[in-house]
């Protein structure tokens, strides 16, 4: 079974971030516009009993039937809703449920757990009954906390995380969905974006020359463009032809390793030490205090050969790809990916080798190969 699985759209007064929870506000204008028709053409479209998930599910999903799932809708804000956090401060009641990581039940309104619970029933019933139905897919269109709280109980590739799971406006996740027993396990397969203005994935991989020169050249393109560039090579150092001339016109870039050689000729200690500094690299990059302007693009150079070789720590990969922040680019470059990297990607080439002067003895040169 597979479960696609979409947050509404940007709604009204979304700039003033006023909690809206069981309140039925509309798409704004501005929401709608950024919103885009799937290629897929489903017949039949779950979405929860408020308007904005209905009016989302009208612009991607077209023509299908809806059916409304009211126990899908999102978190009970009882008093707190069509506040927001400016106008609560002072609030002793609002300030102690902020002190409890916003688990603690909100005054006239559901805790965490009971919210949680609410949407679990509820999405193990809708499935339950598809599949008994003979159906191997279905598409969802809900809120932000309906696929937190999903995620966080039937998800196996990161059990335990709630905020982590928050997609975009329009957007969510391709899931695979299967049983053990009466529970459901999901595996999650993609990141789903119908946001015009989302950031997209691309991976440039294969035997052929010209991965990275077509990451370099987006990168050129982007800055034209007036976006912000950020280079990760991964498996090489300081000295690379392109990344120091992308630096003169406005690029961040950073190197995984230090000095020449092949990481192939690197001994286990050394490639261990080499993993936890790209590591840490990457977290860094990603967690930056400064935010993510819509439009940035994030350069992943040879990250398929640092998977490769074992000195990357995979699980931060995914997170940065399939989890990624809306507005962030993502490029990927390498010869081998792992099969998860071609599923999560929007863009996808191969590069396939037919000829290269190598073979006759050439060696790489300065300006064309580096």
């Amino acid at each position: 079974m597979y479960i696609n699985l979409l947050r509404h759209g940007e709604t009204e007064r979304q700039e003033e971030k006023r909690y809206y929870g069981k309140t039925d506000v509309a798409l704004s204008e501005e929401g709608r516009e950024k919103l885009f028709a799937s290629g897929n053409k489903p017949e039949r479209v779950y979405v929860s009993g408020l308007s904005r998930s209905r009016q989302t599910a009208e612009i991607i999903y077209p023509g299908a039937e809806y059916i409304v799932v009211p126990e899908l809708n999102e978190m009970d804000f009882g008093d707190f809703e069509g506040k927001n956090w400016y106008e609560m401060k002072d609030d002793p009641e609002y300030q102690a449920w902020v002190d409890s990581e916003c688990t603690g039940r909100c005054p006239g309104g559901e805790s965490k757990t009971e919210f949680s619970g609410r949407i679990c029933k509820a999405m193990t019933e809708l499935v339950a009954r598809e599949t008994k139905e003979g159906r191997n897919e279905i598409f969802i269109v809900a809120h932000g906390g309906t696929i937190m709280a999903s995620l966080e109980r039937f998800g196996t590739d990161r059990n335990g995380e709630y905020y982590e799971w928050l997609p975009g406006y329009g957007e969510g996740y391709r899931i695979e969905c299967t049983w053990k027993g009466t529970d459901m396990q999901w595996s999650v397969i993609r990141r789903l974006s119908y946001d015009k203005s989302a950031g997209r994935i691309h991976l440039y991989y294969g035997e052929g020359r010209g991965k990275t020169s077509i990451a370099m050249g987006t990168a050129l393109r982007a800055l034209r463009a007036g976006r912000q560039v950020k280079i990760v090579q991964f498996c090489k150092s300081k000295g690379s032809g392109e990344t120091e001339q992308l630096e003169k016109l406005g690029a961040m870039a950073y190197y995984g390793k230090e000095g020449a050689g092949f990481v192939s000729a690197m001994n286990e200690a050394q490639k261990k030490t080499l993993k936890e500094k790209q590591t840490d690299l990457l977290k860094e990059i990603l967690f930056a205090p400064i935010p993510y302007p819509e439009g940035s693009l994030l350069i992943l150079d040879e990250v398929c050969a640092a998977l490769e070789q074992d000195v990357l720590d995979e699980a931060t990969v995914w997170d940065t790809v399939v989890r990624k922040k809306s507005p962030i680019e993502i490029i990927m470059t390498g010869r081998h990916p792992k099969g998860w990297m071609l599923a999560a990607s929007d863009y996808v080439t191969e590069l396939k080798e037919i000829q290269h002067p190598y073979h006759d003895g050439l060696t790489a040169r300065a300006g064309i190969e580096f």
